[in-house]
């Protein structure tokens, strides 16, 4: 119900005759990988013969998983394009949905966070973040009170920690706003704007994403009633 939609979602040019791993397959495979705690796309080249992992692909015995670099076009040819960046958002919000549904919550706080991801090389997006002293990305992450992620977005290392905040949950506001009301949990307060809240001008404080994004970094990978900043103080001058 999470994953199986994105058949309808994306399209694939390659030859059927010379095709061993459908594309819904292969995101499985990524995802059960990710949640397995394997975050480096290199271990698909040992995790491909997993029986369990065959298993859950719904691969015979004598069939293997998706190679590394199989995966790796994957995430850069077809998940990393618009359409591709779209289908994994809306498998996100189907997770989110079923999740929030299987809790009957009441209401639902948003916890807004900043992190650095380290990283290294020329890779598109990074840059030199003053606040904490590397080169890194610097992603925005929208988790719920309880630590459900809700989304992400991966932004350049030397962004603001705030920019783009108000445009990222605006519409994950206006989406569940809308539920909760259908669900009978009344109204909810207006979207705060930029002259009426607080923001913290420091980095929020850093959350661990177990994983190292890519172009398409979902990543693999948002809200009614109370939307909390989470930051930490300015560090104090030397």
């Amino acid at each position: 119900k999470i994953i199986d939609p994105l058949k309808d979602c994306l399209e694939d040019l390659r030859s059927p005759t010379h095709t061993k791993h459908s594309l819904v397959q292969m995101v499985r495979q990524r995802v059960y990988q990710l949640a397995a705690g394997y975050e480096d796309c290199n271990d698909a080249d040992f995790l491909r013969i997993d029986p369990a992992l065959k298993l859950a692909l719904g691969k015979g015995h004598e069939e293997a998983g998706a190679s590394q670099s199989r995966l790796s076009r994957l995430e850069n040819d077809i998940l990393g394009n618009a359409v591709g960046l779209e289908a994994l958002e809306a498998a996100l919000t189907r997770s989110t949905d079923t999740l929030l549904k299987r809790k009957n919550k009441k209401r639902l706080i948003i916890d807004l966070d900043s992190t650095e991801d380290p990283a290294h090389g020329k890779q598109e997006g990074v840059a030199y973040n003053g606040h904490f002293g590397k080169n890194c990305f610097h992603p925005l992450f929208c988790f719920t009170s309880e630590g459900d992620c809700l989304s992400a977005e991966l932004r350049p290392g030397n962004v603001h920690s705030a920019d783009g905040a108000l445009e990222f949950i605006k519409p994950l506001v206006e989406r569940y706003r809308a539920w909760f009301k259908l669900s009978g949990f009344g109204a909810t307060p207006p979207l705060p704007n930029r002259k009426s809240t607080s923001i913290a001008r420091n980095n929020a404080s850093p959350t661990s994403s177990g994983y190292r994004p890519t172009r398409t970094w979902i990543g693999w990978c948002r809200l009614t009633s109370v939307v909390r900043w989470v930051g930490h103080p300015r560090a104090a001058s030397r």
